[in-house]
């Protein structure tokens, strides 16, 4: 088995890189990197089972692997450009590993699972010292920047995307880009954030309400979100489909009138990547499984007004939801 991707290298060894290769076949298993990182990689690895060889490029990988007569090698296709597919598949008959990448990264272990809570804890800590800290005239940019400071200042290693901050009718546009527009008092906040740890991943966003008092409409679709939220978590259990677990939010928000304006799916898998499997959407056949990590982000949309999405990171585990995030979701006003 042979993989250059960096997030499926990051998977098999637990070393960030920006350039390598893993591969494994029945006698060893050996990461390939070139000397920026060997060193690193060396000290990272020592007492895995997973070796470092020093290579140039690709060639020198390809090289190694020819010369222990290796003629079939299973590589992950769909994580290939054509280039790369034409020139392994010149030098070996390839197989697809893709399927076997999904299915072990979707259930996580006790230490991947642990790095996950420590990156939810952190970015709920940061979340609660920037609420104390927004002004009237801060920026979106300038607020997204001083959250990922906070997360970065809290223990993370990185931000897990790129942060949204959404003030007042922005909140409409679910990944609104963070621009200038100024906080002011009388509108609504949607951040959407969150941080690695370890490699992995954490996932929230939260929406309140900035000075003065929400009106009854804005204060009404908040409680209906957060009932769909709540009700995904109760009620979503290991055997079911990505597409079931979406519709029970679903369900409820069209008893509100609301899912027309519901315009995302409800949730995605979690884990070195921000964006894996399971998929729960409306065209979800994943079986949720225990172990598996995913999000609840039921979220109801206004064009020109406002949008609302309350979203936890959760695991699966003895059949039910636990959630990673600890904070209250009522309604905050500041």
């Amino acid at each position: 088995m042979l993989t250059g991707a960096s997030d499926l290298r990051a998977y098999l060894t637990g070393f960030e890189s920006s350039f390598g290769f893993v591969y494994t076949d029945a006698q060893e298993s050996i990461f390939f990197t070139d000397p920026r990182y060997a060193e690193g990689a060396k000290e990272a690895l020592k007492h895995e089972f997973i070796g470092v060889m020093i290579a140039k490029n690709e060639d020198t990988v390809l090289d190694y692997i020819k010369s222990k007569k290796i003629k079939k090698l299973a590589v992950p296709l769909q994580r290939l450009t054509q280039p790369e597919y034409e020139k392994l598949h010149r030098k070996f008959k390839l197989t697809d590993s893709t399927s076997a990448f999904t299915a072990a990264m979707s259930v996580k272990d006790e230490e991947e699972l642990e790095k996950i809570s420590q990156a939810c804890e952190i970015a709920e800590r940061a979340y609660g010292m920037l609420l104390g800290e927004l002004k009237e005239g801060m920026t979106e940019n300038e607020t997204a920047g001083y959250l990922e400071y906070l997360m970065r200042k809290c223990g993370a290693r990185d931000r897990s995307f790129e942060t949204i901050v959404a003030f007042g009718k922005n909140s409409s546009v679910p990944h609104h880009a963070s621009d200038e527009t100024k906080l002011k008092s009388g509108i609504p906040v949607l951040i959407d954030f969150g941080c690695k740890v370890g490699g992995y991943c954490s996932d929230m966003t939260r929406t309140f309400w900035f000075g003065g008092k929400p009106d009854d409409e804005f204060a009404d679709v908040y409680n209906s979100v957060l009932k769909a939220h709540e009700l995904a978590k109760e009620q979503i259990r290991a055997g079911m489909k990505g597409k079931e677990a979406d519709a029970i939010a679903r369900t409820y928000l069209q008893s509100k009138e609301l899912d027309k304006f519901f315009t995302h799916s409800l949730g995605h898998g979690i884990g070195i990547n921000i964006h894996e499997y399971p998929a729960l959407s409306p065209s979800g056949e994943a079986v949720l499984t225990d172990g598996m990590v995913f999000s609840i982000e039921p979220g109801v949309y206004f064009e020109g007004k406002f949008g609302i999405r309350i979203e936890d990171s959760v695991r699966l585990e003895n059949g039910k939801v636990v959630s990673f995030m600890k904070t209250d979701k009522k309604l905050l006003v500041l």
